[in-house]
């Protein structure tokens, strides 16, 4: 496994110097690594253990920044298919999060919608100027896999800030290999529109 990074800091015990380590969380992990000039790229399916909530078939996009993986987990829509269990009640959407080394998946963020028939899902992970972005994107379109796209930026503070809001737009054999999620990083390829159009959806953070 991967030594975790870690962050020192020196006190006086009366016996002379010790240090105290303490290890990184994974958005500390996740903004030193963009620091560092690294940038993210899509990767196979690491095959770590799911949280018991969540299937396979709910995830398309796996991705990678230096150690840290990271995972988009999807609810079904008038825009996404996705293949679970008949039996298998899904619950949640949102982004999962390790580092390399590990064996399980953690929750990292959850997306909550203010409607429930707007039904965000998480679409893609771009990194722009040292700033990781997620995109999302409801089912409130004209058909043909349109909706309302959110674009999201990690800060440094542990939160997700609203960047910028587009009609995402679009029919299936318009996108690039077929693949309606990486498109959405295409931004200059959409309508924008005003912030406010983009209030359906919440990001809860579920461990730093």
């Amino acid at each position: 496994k991967i030594p975790s990074i870690a962050l020192s800091s020196k006190i006086e015990d009366g016996q002379g110097e010790n240090i105290h380590e303490q290890e990184l969380s994974h958005t500390e992990h996740i903004t030193q690594s963009l620091h560092n000039n690294f940038t993210i790229e899509e990767i196979d399916n690491p095959h770590l253990t799911l949280p018991s909530d969540i299937n396979a078939g709910q995830i398309e996009k796996y991705f990678q920044i230096d150690n840290t993986l990271l995972a988009l987990v999807l609810r079904g829509s008038m825009n996404v298919q996705i293949t679970v269990p008949i039996d298998f009640t899904v619950t949640f959407a949102g982004v999962l999060v390790a580092q390399q080394g590990d064996s399980q998946w953690t929750k990292l963020i959850e997306i909550e919608n203010t409607e429930v028939t707007t039904r965000n899902n998480p679409y893609y992970l771009v990194v722009d100027n040292q700033k990781l972005l997620l995109t999302i994107v409801d089912q409130n379109g004209a058909g043909s896999s349109e909706g309302i796209m959110k674009v999201f930026a990690l800060s440094e503070t542990s939160h997700w800030k609203l960047e910028s809001c587009y009609y995402y737009g679009g029919s299936s054999d318009s996108f690039p290999d077929d693949d309606q999620f990486s498109f959405s990083a295409r931004f200059s390829s959409f309508t924008p529109e005003p912030i406010g159009s983009c209030d359906n959806v919440e990001l809860v953070f579920l461990t730093q």
